[in-house]
């Protein structure tokens, strides 16, 4: 690795933070020290701007953000690229969940909102509740909407309705929706062409489906150690797991090193 600066990318679910827990304070030592070299940090997540956490988006270390898997960037705060979920699509995703009554969540660029939450463990108290199809023409107009979540396994109907639209991601309990043509490498290549860096001079880090594409786009794409078994097949590198200082460690190996450390 040559002593140019370099783009960091990172994802934050099982990357930066646990289901309880984070960010790590070894992480952040190392992402701090590659920050202050001069080297840029952005998160790069699947969650909308509405569900990253202000202790994230208002970190000094936090050059940028690719939210919504690809559907919202920021640059320095600003945004520099965005897709969002047409209404006339969203009310027909409302009249299709009424319908087969599993949790879905709406993820904002400001907020969160929820349908039929009943048992969804995603579901807290600061999401706004929908109740009609109708919700974001009239309660919630104005809203932008960047991405989907749903409750359990994704069935054949909700693949036939939602595929012509999402590109569908599987977790243990959920799955997403990420609106077809979005990725996190998109969002990479967006800022990197914005900030004039090298895509070899990039580097992700990432622990699940949704980090496919950009582990694979990076000069260097770092799996966690807890990463899928698909993610780390894909990856240059494979780190420690997320609460265990696999981020400051990839840090510290791919990009301080040559800095002197």
């Amino acid at each position: 690795m040559s002593n140019s600066l370099m783009a960091v990318f990172l994802d934050i679910d099982g990357t930066l933070v646990t289901v309880s827990e984070g960010p790590f304070s070894d992480d952040i030592a190392e992402i701090e020290t590659a920050h202050q070299r001069g080297h840029r940090i952005f998160l790069c997540t699947g969650r909308s701007l509405g569900y990253i956490p202000p202790e994230f988006q208002e970190a000094p270390w936090v050059d940028g953000i690719v939210a919504g898997a690809g559907t919202h960037v920021l640059l320095a705060g600003k945004t520099i690229y965005h897709k969002w979920i047409a209404p006339n699509l969203l009310h027909d995703i409302i009249a299709f969940y009424q319908q087969n009554k599993k949790g879905c969540i709406f993820e904002g660029e400001n907020d969160m909102y929820a349908l039929n939450p009943g048992s969804f463990d995603m579901i807290h108290d600061y999401y706004h509740i929908i109740e009609t199809p109708d919700d974001f023409e009239t309660k919630y107009k104005g809203a932008v909407i960047t991405k989907l979540t749903m409750e359990g396994e994704k069935t054949r109907e909700e693949r036939n309705f939602l595929e012509n639209h999402f590109r569908l991601n599987a977790f243990e309990n959920y799955f997403e929706g990420i609106i077809l043509g979005e990725s996190k490498s998109k969002g990479m290549n967006i800022i990197i062409e914005a900030i004039g860096i090298p895509r070899e001079n990039t580097i992700a880090i990432g622990d699940s489906e949704n980090d496919l594409d950009i582990i694979r786009a990076a000069g260097i794409g770092i799996a966690m150690g807890n990463a899928c078994a698909e993610l780390k097949a894909a990856a240059r590198e494979i780190t420690g797991n997320c609460g265990k200082g696999g981020v400051g460690q990839a840090i510290k190996k791919f990009v301080l090193t040559d800095d002197g450390d």
